[in-house]
């Protein structure tokens, strides 16, 4: 008799931890990220490492600073994104370091990450999310989608809201403005331009600039230094990461003077992460690349 009570007591029990789990299955929530993968959150996550400085900058202007457990050796924007724990870089990210951290959630992008971290990650029974905005819109959509995973639509939406809000005005403002041919540098030597179909090819265009390097068979073209005469852009843009002033390109290609982009004082140099990270400083990237293309001089 003792062993059947014994007995019927422990199936008891177990039914009961079964109807918790299951209760607390219940309690998920299932997030699709841009790949099609699934991920099952319960209660908004407390501690979030973010594998991507724009994703950062997205985590901060939501208001979840607080909740930002680690950061990757680039995010440094804002000024208080220094401070957070360090989880190596985007390319190389300390894996024991981030399962140390204990994260509810890792974000990435598929623009920076690596698969293999994404697998290593998951392996571990690690909470992962991965973005991939190629577009305005698709950078748009990946801050809702961070409102949503951590329980922070309202803001995140409001904050859509007022972005889609400054790419009307931005556009509506430039509806007068000659369409003008833009090359846009992201290395000097070699020369590596933005090509079509890139993220950085729809601000020039939305920024009423027609790309030089459209047509080219890959995203980030190797060209010519003849090609570039041949295309004869009206304004030469570069990033700050390859040259500091536009003195440097002028020295670097003298013959390049008589290009119309030369020769009427086009040339910028554009703060690379705001170009190149594609988070809520967006519209700054859109905005320097108008006023850009669109100077006297």
């Amino acid at each position: 008799m003792k062993i059947f009570l014994l007995a019927a007591c422990i199936l008891m029990l177990l039914a009961s931890c079964g109807q918790e789990k299951r209760q607390d299955d219940s309690d998920l929530k299932t997030f699709t990220d841009d790949f099609g993968h699934t991920v099952a959150l319960g209660d908004r996550p407390a501690r979030i490492v973010s594998l991507a400085p724009s994703i950062t900058e997205t985590l901060f202007a939501l208001g979840l600073d607080s909740s930002i457990a680690g950061v990757t050796d680039y995010c440094d924007f804002p000024e208080a994104a220094r401070s957070k724990p360090r989880v190596g870089g985007m390319l190389n990210p300390n894996i024991e370091r981030i399962v140390e951290l204990k994260p509810d959630l890792v974000l990435m992008s598929a623009s920076g990450n690596m698969q293999t971290d994404y697998q290593k990650l998951t392996s571990l029974h690690t909470s992962v999310f991965v973005s991939n905005p190629r577009t305005i819109d698709g950078v748009l959509k990946s801050i809702v989608d961070i409102g949503e995973l951590t329980q922070r639509k309202a803001a995140a939406e409001s904050l859509a809201a007022k972005l889609r809000r400054r790419r009307s005005e931005i556009i509506e403002q430039l509806r007068t403005r000659p369409v003008r041919k833009v090359l846009l540098l992201l290395s000097l030597n070699p020369i590596i331009a933005a090509g079509e179909g890139t993220f950085l090819d729809e601000l020039i265009t939305t920024a009423y600039g027609e790309n030089i390097a459209r047509g080219s068979r890959t995203a980030y073209p190797v060209l010519s230094r003849e090609e570039i005469f041949r295309r004869q852009p009206d304004v030469i843009l570069a990033t700050n990461d390859i040259v500091k002033s536009a003195d440097a390109i002028v020295s670097a290609y003298p013959e390049w003077k008589s290009l119309p982009a030369i020769h009427h004082g086009r040339i910028a140099v554009v703060d690379a992460s705001i170009l190149s990270r594609p988070g809520p400083r967006v519209l700054d990237g859109l905005g320097a690349i108008a006023a850009a293309i669109h100077s006297k001089r």
